[in-house]
């Protein structure tokens, strides 16, 4: 069995360590793809996703008919991102780009209808200046009445702070594959509760259709968690008039039970 190291190579930029792995353990991941087409078709576009990764969803978008630019600081990603769009005959519908979601300069900026940070990409921010600076340039990108939506993981008070996540690694989901092999995701969670930020790590098992284990990685991030009423300061301040926050990606209310924080917000006319 193949283990790699749990760090990021020297040299690699943030995340691309994550681009051969980031589809197979994703596979599952489409519930939220309904919300951001809806929002797409609220404005007509065009859209700009910062934090698009590999392209789950800007690639969705650009199928449903959208023009759609993609930003991450990952090169590897991105390169799987175009990779993946030209398979699916979406080239002239994308347009991705390496850069940091806090200052990305598309060449577009004041023209797009949407701008949306989909799963929990904007959580990667994690000090506040760098949060307004991300939401700040999102409402720079937008056109006058412009949408942006986001989502992040809704605090659980009763997990924050466990030690047990630290010292023992949790089952998080089996991923079927395509071939007919599984990956098996296990978690754990470092949290800091004066920056609010989770040191996470995913410890992820590939096995055969036989169930061998074939490889195991290790796979660090943080992330930033924010408190519903503290996001929605961060929007005023950055521009944006809430709309509409969600505690799931059907319009659901929030709750202490929600998962996801679903938001959105319009830019605020100058």
């Amino acid at each position: 069995m193949a283990t790699d190291d749990e760090l990021t190579p020297e040299g690699e930029a943030p995340y691309d360590d994550w681009a051969d792995l980031y589809d197979k353990v994703y596979a599952y991941l489409d519930y939220d793809i309904g919300f951001y087409v809806q929002q797409a078709e609220a404005t007509g576009g065009p859209i700009l996703e910062l934090g698009c990764g590999t392209g789950r969803v800007a690639l969705a978008l650009a199928d449903a008919g959208f023009e759609v630019t993609g930003v991450d600081i990952s090169p590897r990603m991105i390169a799987q991102a175009k990779a993946k769009a030209a398979n699916l005959g979406l080239t002239s519908k994308t347009n991705f780009v390496v850069g940091d979601m806090a200052d990305a300069d598309v060449g577009a900026a004041g023209t797009f209808g949407l701008v949306c940070f989909p799963f929990r990409s904007f959580q990667s921010m994690l000090e506040v200046d760098d949060q307004r600076e991300a939401l700040e340039n999102a409402a720079a990108q937008l056109r006058d009445g412009g949408l942006l939506a986001l989502d992040t993981f809704a605090p659980d008070m009763e997990q924050l702070g466990v030690r047990h996540d630290e010292a023992i690694p949790f089952h998080i989901r089996d991923v079927e594959q395509p071939d007919g092999g599984n990956i098996v995701v296990w978690g754990q969670n470092l949290w800091d509760g004066v920056s609010q930020v989770n040191s996470a790590r995913l410890i992820i098992e590939e096995l055969d259709a036989t169930g061998l284990s074939v490889a195991r990685h290790f796979r660090d991030f943080d992330l930033r968690y924010t408190f519903r009423y503290e996001m929605e300061h961060l929007l005023e301040l950055s521009g944006f008039t809430l709309e509409a926050v969600y505690g799931d990606f059907e319009g659901g209310e929030v709750s202490e039970d929600s998962d996801d924080l679903v938001w959105i917000a319009r830019k605020t006319a100058s």
